[in-house]
């Protein structure tokens, strides 16, 4: 028991005596604290090894450097932090009466920071707008602005763009640039510019008539502007052959989907021939269309033998067909 309460006080010793030498050696070793009236920082909480310039010794220089000032200013910017704050701080490291200080009575603090260019941002537009509007359509971008940027933190820089997928990509579009650094949202942008797109397209290659039926030689292909382009309009020529004129067309005007539609497959005053079908017997008779029909669509017909008016259903040019 005694050999035991001997080991611990010996133990004890030596330990008071590391503490006395720690303590001898941190005095014998000048502490000290130089801050200039301007710095720099780059982070968004400023350290004291952030705006002073510090000589301790090596168990004590960390401690003394990771004190916490303040926040820093917003990127770009500038503030000023009174020297009696920073010491204020400082008093809580231990040693602090071993501590020679130089501290002016203001400190003032700039933000390091980086900007996207305008040219940059119109960099990133096109080659969103390059890329989504597809490699066979050429375009121009005009009237280019940018909203709501503001200097960043400095570090790794990433932009993502995105546009309302209801919205075509031609005429006037925006797009919202989301901007990262080191993979931390900052902040969104504001992208906007006019785009011509030109498309080849379908064209009348002469003047046509109302309700001419197309044919290959009634059409060509052009490039046209299309921006300001609100109805549907066709690529292929085979998408409007066999199609009806709803008005009349000058020569080069654009072939739109609202002025164009399937001709009737039996037209108004036709003459038909009128099947009447049951079960067990089949009629045959002549009539007259009283309007335009389409496949499988119900018509009135006139019967030409009773003169009559039926309804039937279109089958081909030529023929309706009546159920009993």
């Amino acid at each position: 028991m005694v050999r035991n309460v001997q080991s611990i006080v010996k133990k004890l010793i030596e330990i008071c005596l590391i503490c006395c030498v720690t303590i001898s050696a941190a005095a014998q070793q000048p502490i000290t604290v130089n801050i200039q009236p301007k710095t720099w920082v780059s982070g968004q909480r400023i350290y004291l090894k952030d705006v002073a310039t510090i000589n301790a010794p090596a168990h004590l220089s960390e401690k003394i450097a990771n004190v916490y000032l303040t926040y820093a200013p917003k990127p770009g910017r500038s503030k000023v932090v009174k020297g009696s704050w920073i010491e204020s701080r400082i008093k809580t490291v231990r040693f602090f009466e071993e501590i020679s200080l130089s501290i002016p009575d203001n400190v003032e603090i700039f933000r390091a920071s980086q900007v996207i260019t305008e040219e940059d941002y119109f960099n990133y537009f096109n080659d969103y707008i390059s890329e989504h509007i597809g490699s066979d359509v050429r375009f121009e971008i005009s009237r280019f602005q940018v909203k709501g940027d503001s200097p960043l933190p400095v570090g790794r820089l990433r932009v993502n763009l995105q546009h309302q997928t209801s919205v075509d990509l031609r005429g006037f579009v925006s797009l919202t640039a989301s901007i990262l650094v080191n993979d931390n949202f900052v902040q969104r942008v504001g992208l906007s510019g006019w785009i011509d797109r030109f498309e080849d397209i379908i064209c009348a290659a002469k003047p046509l008539e109302r309700n001419h039926v197309i044919e290959q030689n009634d059409v060509v292909i052009k490039t046209r502007n299309v921006s300001k382009v609100k109805d549907s309009y066709y690529t292929r020529i085979e998408d409007v052959l066999n199609k009806r004129i709803k008005r009349k067309l000058v020569n080069g005007e654009i072939i739109f989907a609202s002025i164009i539609e399937v001709p009737p497959m039996i037209y108004k005053g036709n003459k038909v021939t009128i099947i009447a079908e049951s079960s067990a017997l089949i009629v045959k008779t002549t009539g007259i269309a009283q309007s335009d029909g389409y496949p499988g669509e119900q018509i009135r017909v006139k019967n030409t033998m009773s003169n009559k008016i039926i309804q039937a259903t279109v089958v081909d040019e030529s023929t309706v067909k009546v159920l009993y």
